[in-house]
């Protein structure tokens, strides 16, 4: 009886290392190859290849690294587990933020350089030059990611797709309203004419004066986000300051039932009045 159920036991074990985990893994192989697949497909021709290619593994192997960490810091072995299952969970949603990250910086870069652009493109359709041989400048003069997009919106009209097609999808990658400006001012003059030198010169000043008031915004509310910081972390200081010079003096909250349930109300108040001042010191974009 014991040799077959010792046979049994060894039989399990060959299915489950030869047969259960192989599939498992694959399983996740493919999971995680399709979510790299997806991101790369959404970040095709917003961000570089090599860039892609980076994320794509980063989406890959995220998972993987993080529940290794977190079954590693587990503070003990009943922590094992669920440290193990918080790092996978974790490293399922960390690329999409560091995409986000990256994409938004990039952005953020494009952004600071659509005046130079402008200018680039006003110059040269002063100079005679038409709308494609304008965009074949700033492609020359503009470092990346200007450049890079320039060159998109190109090399797709060579291809043969249509001006207004190329810059849609331009704007879609790029949005911002100086881009809406930009697109719609380009689409207006080719189906009603216009000056195209006068409306971007417009333009460039609309988006410096745009500039210079987000600028002030962000001083104007650099007082409430430092106030944020402060008092979300006063609480914390006072905690462990008063931990380490009276030990029992905290004892009451701890130990008993009234205690807990103020000490989790204190927390739960001091984590939304933190939400809140940094809630009213952020502004959108405008």
């Amino acid at each position: 009886m014991l040799t077959a159920i010792l046979f049994l036991v060894f039989i399990y074990a060959i299915f489950i290392v030869f047969v259960v985990i192989p599939l498992i893994l694959q399983l996740v192989h493919e999971f995680n190859q399709k979510r790299a697949n997806r991101f790369a497909h959404a970040m095709d021709r917003t961000l570089e290849s090599k860039n892609i290619a980076l994320v794509s593994r980063f989406y890959m192997i995220a998972p993987f690294v993080c529940a290794a960490t977190g079954f590693v810091l587990a503070p003990e072995n009943s922590f094992r587990l669920p440290g193990l299952l918080l790092g996978f969970a974790l490293g399922m949603f960390l690329p999409k933020y560091y995409a986000g990250f990256i994409l938004k910086k990039r952005r953020a870069m494009f952004e600071g350089q659509i005046i130079d652009a402008l200018m680039i493109m006003t110059s040269s359709f002063r100079g005679g030059l038409s709308l494609v041989q304008s965009m074949e400048a700033v492609v020359e003069e503009m470092p990346d990611p200007a450049r890079h997009e320039f060159e998109i919106v190109l090399g797709e009209n060579k291809m043969g797709v249509a001006l207004e097609e190329a810059l849609a999808r331009f704007y879609k990658r790029m949005p911002s309203p100086a881009m809406q400006q930009f697109v719609s001012a380009i689409l207006l003059s080719r189906e009603t004419g216009g000056n195209l030198p006068a409306i971007f010169t417009r333009i460039i000043a609309s988006v410096r004066e745009r500039h210079k008031i987000e600028e002030n915004l962000r001083v104007l509310t650099m007082q409430g986000k430092l106030q944020a910081i402060v008092m979300s972390g006063l609480p914390v200081g006072f905690f462990f300051m008063v931990k380490s010079t009276n030990p029992g003096y905290f004892k009451v909250m701890l130990t008993t039932d009234l205690g807990r349930v103020l000490m989790v109300t204190a927390v739960v108040l001091w984590l939304l009045g933190t939400f809140l001042i940094i809630k009213i010191s952020t502004f959108d974009d405008i």
